[in-house]
């Protein structure tokens, strides 16, 4: 995986921390957890050899050596992002070849199967990059947004994805369910009300990360409904977690079918997230017309296209 990018996601993860000048304010900003930065430093330090930041309660500032890295990355991360960019120029005089990320979270399947009815705009091909769906490599993900992948599609709603260089084009709305252990007992509804939930834990991203999610919260927590949280999106790990402990989650309908042992249960109130394509505001003019194309025509094909 380490070999699709042009520069580990640490050095943009470092940049982070030294201008925000805390591991707290840094995760704030990049919506990844605290520990998640400083587990990034400290493999970076291992990695170049040398004492990087010096740390304190007050913040972390910059060590003679770590001032020296600092410039020196802020200059190459400048001249790989350049590169990059001539390089993808000069490929768009032939055929232009779009490079969709693809997850189990956010597959890339939906878009191929209507990619497949559309024979006649042969001056596109496609690329697919895999990515996987832990905050790492999602944080790796969102920084080669225009460079090694030109979209991804998946939810939407998110503080990240609307404050930070990207733009969004939305194909659908998509149900919110709740995620039930297929060992628990309220796995055998059709549908599950706030009081069925009242003996229950429920694992949520945590406040702040998506609006839409935090008036789920506001919901849960007037019924005094236990929430978890989780600290970063959901991936694979988070389902483990649900079906070993027993814990119901909310899932989304393009996820009915990511994982056996969670079953999707309808919410007794229609909750949906926006989902879409997400893009960077640098897109070319040849990624950006493949979106409207690939976008109309999802559109028209949607019913039989999305589930839930």
């Amino acid at each position: 995986m380490e070999g699709l990018f042009m520069y580990d996601a640490k050095l943009a993860t470092f940049i982070q921390v030294v201008r925000a000048g805390s591991f707290s304010k840094a995760a704030t900003q990049l919506f990844i957890s605290a520990v998640s930065i400083m587990k990034q430093m400290n493999s970076l330090e291992e990695m170049v050899g040398v004492k990087l930041l010096n740390r304190s309660t007050q913040g972390v500032s910059l060590t003679k050596a770590g001032n020296f890295f600092y410039e020196s990355v802020n200059k190459y991360m400048t001249e790989a992002d350049r590169i990059v960019a001539r390089t993808r120029d000069i490929a768009q005089r032939g055929p232009k070849t779009i490079k969709i990320g693809t997850s189990l979270l956010r597959s890339a399947q939906p878009l191929i199967k209507v990619w497949s009815g559309m024979a006649d705009y042969t001056d596109y091909q496609i690329d697919l990059v895999s990515f996987e769906d832990d905050p790492l490599s999602m944080q790796r993900m969102f920084i080669n947004l225009g460079t090694k992948i030109d979209f991804f599609v998946g939810p939407m709603n998110s503080e990240q994805i609307e404050h930070g260089p990207y733009q969004t084009y939305e194909l659908s709305e998509t149900k919110l369910y709740w995620g039930v252990p297929i060992s628990n007992g309220l796995a055998t509804k059709q549908r599950l009300t706030f009081d069925d939930l009242q003996s229950e834990k429920v694992i949520l991203v945590k406040r702040g990360l998506s609006p839409r999610l935090d008036t789920l919260r506001d919901r849960l927590e007037a019924h005094h409904i236990t929430v978890i949280d989780s600290d970063d999106f959901y991936d694979i790990n988070t389902f483990n977690i649900c079906s070993q402990n027993n814990y119901i989650m909310e899932t989304l309908g393009i996820w009915q079918d990511a994982y056996a042992p969670i079953k999707a249960v309808a919410m007794d109130a229609t909750y949906q997230m926006p989902y879409g394509i997400v893009y960077s505001q640098r897109a070319t003019a040849a990624v950006q017309q493949f979106i409207e194309l690939i976008g109309a025509e999802y559109r028209r094909q949607r019913p039989a296209l999305t589930s839930g």
